[in-house]
C-alpha cells in the first residue's frame, strides 16, 4: 500500500482497469474450463458408448459367422460321409481345406464316441474343447467362450460347436471351431482406429491388448500410459453387465472413457473381460484452443482497453490535473496571478474554477499580507534605527555623568566626605549598569537590522580569554562560596575571529552562572573537535527547566529563576548566540530542574566565511 501511494493517479486507475479484467478474465475462464469439462464428459459418454456398441456388434456378427460356418461344415455331405466312415484322413483333408477359406483358429471334430478324428491346430484337444464336444454330443448347439491353460500361457476363445447328424437324425460326431482372443483379434475389432485401446483381462491380468508394447507388456495392470484396470468394474462386468466408468480418466492432461464388457459365456460369471479405452484428445486439444484463444482475446482487448482509457483519463482527468499541479507550484513559487484555463464543466472543470476561486483569494490575501508585511519591515527598521540612535546619543552623556561623578569621588573639585562618596559611587555604579544595558540594546538593535559588524583577526588566543574569564567570574563571585575552575586543553589552536565578540560571549555565559549559583562550583572546560573549538560552562545551579529553555535564548525575556532573581533585560543569551552564529559556530544548553546547567559553544576554528579585516 505504500508503494501505491507514490505512484501516478492514471496508473492507479489502470492498474485497478487491469484488476477488474484479471477477475473478469479469471471468471471466464473457470466458467470455460468447467463447460468444456461438462461438454467432454458428455460427449466422452457417448463415444465410449458408441464404441461399446461397435464392440458388441463385432462379437455378435463374429459369433454369428461362427455358427454359420458350423452349420456349413456339419450340413455338408461329403463331411458327414467321412465322418460315418470315421475316416480321420477324409476329415482332415476337408476341414483344412474348408479353413483355407475360414481361416479359424482351431476345428476339432469328434465322432459319435467322442474320439477324436481331426484337430488342425495340432495341439490335440483342451480339457475345455473335450468338454464342449461332449456336450454337444447331446444334440445341442452351443457358443461359448473357452479357457485353455497352455504351459504358461493362458488363451482365450471364442468358439461355436454343431452336432453331425444323419438325414435320420443319428449322431455321428460333433465339430467345433474357435478363434482365439488374441493382439490380432483384438486389433480386427477396432479396425486399427488410432485413439481406441483394447485389451482382455483374465484373472486381474492383462493377457492380449491392441497395443502391445515392451513397457506396456511388463505392466500387466496397465492398458495404455499410466491407466490401470479397475478392479471392482471387472467384477461387476464378470457377472455379465457392461460398466462405463461415470468420469472421465485424465492421463497426461488427455481424457480417456473407459468401459468393461463380458465376453459371452454360457456360466453365470464371464470368464473374460473387454477393457476399452477411448482417448478424447480431440477434445483437449479443443479445450486448450479454446483456452488459448479467449486468454489472447481478452489480453488482446485488455492492452486496447488499457490505451484507449488511458489515453482518455489523460486527456479528461491527468493533464488538468498536472496542470494544477504546474500552476499550484508556481503561485507557491510566488506567481499568484496564475489560473487555470476552464474548457469543460464537468467535475474537472468545477474543481478547476474552484482552484481559481481560491488562487484569486489568495491573491488578494497575499497583497493584504504583503503590505502589512512591509508596514512592519519599515516600522521594524524604524524602530531599529531609533534604537540604534537613542543608544548612541545616550551613551556620551552617560560616559560623561560617570566620569565626571568620578572625579567629584576622587576629590579633584574639593573633598568628599565619606557618605558623599558612598552616595556618589551608588551614582556610578547605577550609571555603568544603564551603560551596559544600552550597549546591549545597541547590539541586539545591529543584530536584528542585519548591520552588526565583526572585527576579524586570525590570530585570536583562547587560552588568553578563557583565562582573563576566569579570572572575572571569580571576581563576580567574591562573596559567594563558589569556585571557578578551568579546565582547557593548553594547546588549543589560534582562531579567526572578532576578539571582542568572543569575550562578549563567554562573559555573557560565565556572569550567567555566577548569577544564579550560589555554592558549588563553575567549570569552564575547552577542547578541540576536528575543526572546531568546543567551549562549556557547567554550573551547579538550580538549573531550567525543558519549557523554559526556550526562553533563555528569547529577546527581552527571561526563564522562571531569572524573573525571580530580577534585573537585566533577558538580552545576554540572545545576543550571545547570535554572535556565535555570526562566526559560524553554534550557542546551545542543556539543563534539568536542581542538576545545573551547563552552555555549550562551538566555534569553527578557521571558517571560510569570516574574512580578515586588517591583511598584512
Amino acid at each position: 500500500m505504500g508503494l501505491l501511494k507514490n505512484i501516478s493517479l492514471g496508473v492507479k486507475l489502470n492498474l485497478l482497469l487491469l484488476l477488474v479484467l484479471g477477475v473478469l478474465l479469471g471468471a471466464t475462464v473457470l466458467l470455460l474450463v468447467s463447460n468444456t469439462r461438462s461438454l467432454t464428459e458428455e460427449i466422452g459418454n457417448e463415444r465410449i458408448a458408441e464404441e461399446v456398441n461397435i464392440m458388441q456388434s463385432r462379437l455378435a456378427e463374429m459369433e454369428k459367422e461362427l455358427s454359420v460356418d458350423v452349420d456349413f461344415l456339419s450340413s455338408s455331405v461329403p463331411f458327414l460321409q467321412a465322418v460315418g466312415r470315421r475316416d480321420a484322413e477324409d476329415v482332415n483333408t476337408f476341414i483344412t481345406t474348408a479353413n483355407s477359406s475360414l481361416e479359424l483358429d482351431d476345428i476339432d471334430v469328434v465322432d459319435g464316441d467322442g474320439k477324436l478324428l481331426a484337430d488342425i491346430s495340432g495341439e490335440g484337444s483342451s480339457t475345455a474343447e473335450t468338454a464342449l464336444l461332449t456336450q454337444t454330443l447331446t444334440g445341442q448347439r452351443i457358443s461359448d467362450v473357452l479357457v485353455e491353460d497352455r504351459e504358461d500361457i493362458t488363451e482365450i476363445s471364442i468358439a461355436s460347436a454343431a452336432p453331425i447328424a444323419s438325414v435320420r437324425g443319428n449322431i455321428l460326431g460333433a465339430v467345433q471351431m474357435s478363434l482365439k482372443v488374441d493382439d490380432d483379434f483384438l486389433r480386427g475389432l477396432i479396425f486399427e482406429r488410432e485413439g481406441v485401446y483394447v485389451g482382455l483381462i483374465h484373472n486381474d491380468q492383462i493377457l492380449a491388448r491392441t497395443n502391445r508394447t515392451t513397457q506396456e507388456v511388463a505392466a500387466p495392470n496397465i492398458l495404455h500410459r499410466d491407466i490401470t484396470v479397475s478392479i471392482a468394474d471387472i467384477r461387476a462386468a464378470q457377472s455379465g453387465q457392461t460398466v462405463m466408468a461415470d468420469e472421465l480418466i485424465s492421463s497426461n492432461n488427455v481424457p480417456y472413457g473407459v468401459a468393461y464388457l463380458p465376453l459371452n459365456a454360457k456360466s453365470t460369471t464371464a470368464p473374460a473381460v473387454m477393457m476399452i479405452l477411448v482417448e478424447l484428445d480431440e477434445i483437449y486439444a479443443f479445450q486448450n484452443r479454446t483456452l488459448m484463444n479467449t486468454i489472447t482475446l481478452f489480453v488482446v482487448l485488455t492492452l486496447l482497453a488499457i490505451g484507449m482509457i488511458y489515453i482518455a483519463l489523460n486527456r479528461i482527468v491527468i493533464a488538468p490535473i498536472n496542470t494544477l499541479k504546474t500552476i499550484a507550484r508556481k503561485m507557491t513559487g510566488g506567481q499568484y496571478g496564475q489560473r487555470i484555463p476552464i474548457t469543460v464543466q464537468d467535475e474537472v472543470g468545477q474543481l478547476a474554477q474552484t482552484f481559481n476561486e481560491m488562487a484569486s483569494a489568495i491573491q488578494q490575501r497575499e497583497t493584504s499580507l504583503q503590505a502589512a508585511r512591509e508596514q512592519a519591515e519599515r516600522a521594524d527598521q524604524v524602530k531599529s534605527a531609533f534604537l540604534a540612535s537613542m543608544s548612541h546619543e545616550l551613551r556620551t552623556p552617560l560616559n560623561a555623568v560617570i566620569n565626571f561623578t568620578q572625579f567629584v569621588i576622587d576629590g579633584d573639585t574639593g573633598p568628599v566626605n565619606e557618605d558623599q562618596s558612598e552616595l556618589l559611587n551608588e551614582v556610578v555604579s547605577s550609571a555603568r549598569h544603564l551603560l551596559s544595558l544600552i550597549n546591549d540594546v545597541l547590539d541586539m538593535s545591529k543584530i536584528e537590522a542585519g548591520s552588526l559588524k565583526l572585527f576579524i583577526e586570525d590570530n585570536v588566543n583562547l587560552n588568553t580569554i578563557l583565562t582573563s574569564v576566569a579570572a572575572t567570574g571569580r571576581g563576580l563571585l567574591a562573596d559567594k562560596s563558589v569556585r571557578v575552575q578551568l579546565e582547557a586543553d593548553s594547546n588549543l589552536p589560534l582562531i579567526r575571529a572578532d576578539r571582542q565578540r568572543i569575550v562578549q560571549i563567554l562573559l555573557n555565559i560565565v556572569s550567567n552562572a555566577c548569577k544564579f549559583t550560589d555554592d558549588g562550583e563553575i567549570t569552564i572546560m575547552a577542547f578541540q573537535a576536528k575543526d572546531e573549538i568546543h567551549i562549556a560552562v557547567r554550573d551547579t545551579g538550580p538549573g531550567i527547566a525543558p519549557e523554559d529553555q526556550a526562553l533563555v535564548f528569547e529577546a527581552f525575556k527571561q526563564a522562571q529563576a531569572g524573573l525571580q532573581r530580577g534585573g537585566g533585560t533577558g538580552l545576554g543569551m540572545p545576543i550571545a548566540r547570535s554572535l556565535a552564529e555570526a562566526h559560524g559556530g553554534q550557542l546551545w544548553l542543556e539543563s534539568a530542574p536542581g542538576q545545573g546547567s551547563t552552555f555549550h559553544v562551538t566555534l569553527p576554528v578557521k571558517s571560510e566565511k569570516l574574512i580578515p579585516t586588517l591583511v598584512s
